[in-house]
């Protein structure tokens, strides 16, 4: 894990765990996961897809 992306993903996968906790997340409109459970876990899965991609090596010139 080097440079910013992996202190975003850390953060990202944060955001996720404590939207888990409050049972809301936020995208453009705070969605609660009472009122709209399909739309509280496709933003949820959104968030935890892109922290998850924040830690893979994109690069195809990496040094070996």
């Amino acid at each position: 894990m080097t440079g910013i992306w992996s202190f975003i993903g850390v953060g990202l996968l944060v955001w996720v765990g404590y939207d888990l906790y409050a049972g809301y997340t936020l995208l453009w409109d705070t969605i609660y996961r009472d009122e709209d459970p399909v739309g509280y876990w496709l933003i949820l899965g959104l968030w935890f897809i892109l922290a998850i991609s924040c830690f893979v090596p994109w690069s195809a010139n990496r040094e070996q």
